[in-house]
């Protein structure tokens, strides 16, 4: 049954429609080279970008980082996770620099990342990197006790891929009206005040993130390849778009169409100029992206394309924009260790390469990556064989990648793995459905102020983060980000 779109829905999709309909560049190649050598030169550059990269399906985040040294939680983890465990020979080590906080003040810090996350370990290692443990949809703190008698407000339609994902870019105490990407955008405006393009910026089409509350900014839409121009189209069909731009009409719709479509085209031409600085200058994008197998993957392709914007920002002037980038396949009801172990080995080559272009252009210090998805995974098998995998869980381990990471940590509370009690929240002897030890509102907090959010309008962003400690507070322990001037 087909949808009827409202006519807001019809204006935004137009204009990003139109957005990827790009013309020739627009200005010399060479004064935007000039310009952005000397915005890279300026030691003032205000600059800072974050890339939300969002695992679609429930990442089995328990597995991503998991316990590798003897030790009660290692213990744990092989009885619980049984035929889903992870041999500890096989993780690659983390170098905590601080002992993490655990549930129930246990004590452990061996843990591992997995196998096929070798440069993701190493970033951690090497202090680029953090984990934020257990993190999840919450409307208020919540209990075992609690959740098992109905006691206390739940996220609506918990365990829900599609409900969970909306809550989790935006906020899960009401009916959704606006992503908290898009949101912040609009109170970060004027560190965007002279934008020839959209701020919001997907390589993964259209997403609840970015949807901004007044309308006041857009998502503009690209491909994990990069722009698709009229230029490529047959002449005639080109010379149709260009009759219909330049036609006149008395129809408030038509007129507000090619308004949109005009706007998009203006907007291709500065986003095809970003590509052409970034082609221009010293990073070998396709080399890095090819050694690590990255280019061959929807996540790598898009993390290059963002890379590139990134780059080449002079010809848009945005100094916080937002990205949003999604990796699919993460619902692993089978073959759990078989299938993530191919999705972690994309993850890591993607953010490895990513990684290294950033730190080639010199802007890692600059991008700041959140990993995250809608919900961890059943701590517990659904079966006994090889071809077992897990079910819905709820909270689950998020990463940030950055220069402003306070790298080579876990934040907030990482679950101590006892079954049927404690943070479990399923019945009995449980299953291992973590309940959320730092809600999203609190983490989403502290990204949102890093971007320039003031400390007064974050409770307007996330409404629930009042009914939490606070996340800036050291006894909450998420301070996993150097604010600098933020």
């Amino acid at each position: 049954m087909k949808t009827k779109m409202s006519r807001r829905d019809f204006i935004i999709q137009s204009a990003q429609s139109a957005a990827v309909a790009t013309a020739a560049v627009s200005i010399g190649l060479p004064g935007l080279l000039q310009a952005a050598e000397m915005q890279n030169a300026d030691a003032g550059d205000d600059y800072k970008a974050l890339v939300y990269i969002f695992l679609a399906g429930g990442n089995d985040s328990f597995n991503m980082v998991a316990p590798k040294e003897d030790g009660v939680l290692r213990t744990r983890y092989e009885e619980s996770r049984q035929n889903a465990a992870l041999a500890k020979e096989d993780l690659v080590a983390l170098n905590l620099s601080e002992p993490p906080q655990i549930y129930n003040d246990e004590s452990y810090d061996g843990f591992g990342m997995h196998p096929q996350c070798t440069d993701m370990a190493d970033m951690f290692n090497a202090g680029e990197m953090g984990v934020i443990c257990n993190v999840g949809n919450l409307h208020e703190p919540t209990s075992r006790e609690e959740f098992l008698s109905g006691t206390v407000t739940l996220p609506p339609q918990l365990f829900s891929h599609s409900d969970q994902q909306r809550q989790y870019q935006s906020e899960p105490t009401s009916r959704f009206s606006y992503g908290w990407g898009g949101r912040v955008a609009e109170l970060v405006s004027d560190r965007n005040p002279d934008s020839k393009v959209s701020p919001l910026i997907s390589v993964a089409g259209l997403n609840p993130f970015q949807v901004s509350r007044d309308s006041e900014v857009n998502t503009y839409v690209l491909s994990d390849k990069g722009q698709v121009s009229l230029r490529g189209f047959f002449a005639e069909r080109e010379e149709m778009v260009e009759a219909y731009m330049n036609a006149g009409s008395s129809h408030l719709m038509s007129e507000k169409y090619q308004q949109t479509f005009r706007s998009g085209i203006t907007a291709g031409a500065v986003v095809a100029d970003a590509f052409s600085i970034a082609e221009a200058n010293n990073t070998d994008y396709d080399g890095i992206f090819s050694a690590t197998g990255a280019d061959t993957t929807t996540v790598g392709r898009q993390l290059k394309t963002v890379a590139k914007m990134i780059a080449g920002r002079a010809s848009s002037t945005n100094q916080r924009p937002i990205f949003f980038v999604k990796m699919g396949g993460f619902d692993t009801h089978q073959n759990i260790l078989a299938d993530h172990s191919a999705l972690m080995e994309d993850l890591n080559a993607a953010l490895k390469s990513f990684r290294d272009a950033l730190v080639s252009q010199n802007d890692f210090d600059k991008v700041l990556s959140y990993v995250g998805s809608e919900f961890g995974r059943t701590f517990t098998p659904n079966g006994n064989d090889a071809g077992a995998g897990t079910d819905h869980g709820w909270g689950g381990h998020a990463l940030v990648l950055g220069g402003a990471v306070n790298g080579s940590r876990f934040f907030g509370t990482h679950p101590d793995f006892q079954m049927g009690q404690g943070l479990d929240a399923d019945k009995n002897k449980g299953r291992g459905r973590w309940i959320p030890t730092t809600a999203t509102s609190q983490c989403s907090a502290v990204l949102a102020h890093w971007l320039g959010t003031p400390m007064d309008e974050l409770s307007s962003v996330f409404p629930s983060m009042t009914n939490f400690p606070d996340p800036f507070a050291e006894s909450t322990n998420l301070n996993f980000l150097n604010m600098g001037d933020a």
